[in-house]
């Protein structure tokens, strides 16, 4: 669904991850700046000369170990504590509806959260409306 050429967006959306080889529930949420996945036992390695992160996708039913170049580092301060933390941050293609674009996640355990991805402002970039009253908007691809 669009309205001109933005994407109409519930706040809770279904997104494929190739790298995954499945369908997730994504939080849309324009307070955060950057996306982030669930991901735990992250350790970051060499390859060819670059770095790169190994890390597993945790989330109910869904158990994958994924390997991804490591983007960059953001230092995060969550609402509730003055301290940052260090994350690390991955590029990974998704498709949201038709919508498809390479994001990039900074990675942390959100195994206690409801949404195993949050998608931020860096994802919706100016291609996308949200509508926080709906959910589901866009069309779930397997």
């Amino acid at each position: 669904m669009k309205i001109d050429d933005k994407w109409v967006l519930g706040r809770v959306e279904w997104l494929c991850l190739p790298a995954l080889q499945d369908t997730i529930k994504a939080r849309i949420d324009s307070g955060a700046k950057t996306s982030s996945m669930s991901a735990t036992n992250i350790a970051e390695f060499e390859r060819g000369g670059e770095p790169w992160v190994r890390f597993t996708f945790l989330h109910d039913h869904i158990s994958s170990d994924m390997e991804a170049p490591l983007t960059r580092y953001v230092r995060i301060r969550q609402a509730n504590s003055k301290k940052a933390d260090r994350r690390v941050v991955v590029t990974l293609p998704v498709r949201l509806g038709d919508l498809e674009k390479n994001v990039e996640f900074t990675l942390k355990d959100r195994t206690r959260m409801l949404y195993p991805v949050l998608l931020g402002r860096e994802f919706m970039g100016n291609d996308v409306l949200i509508d926080p009253s709906r959910r589901f908007v866009q069309p779930k691809h397997p």
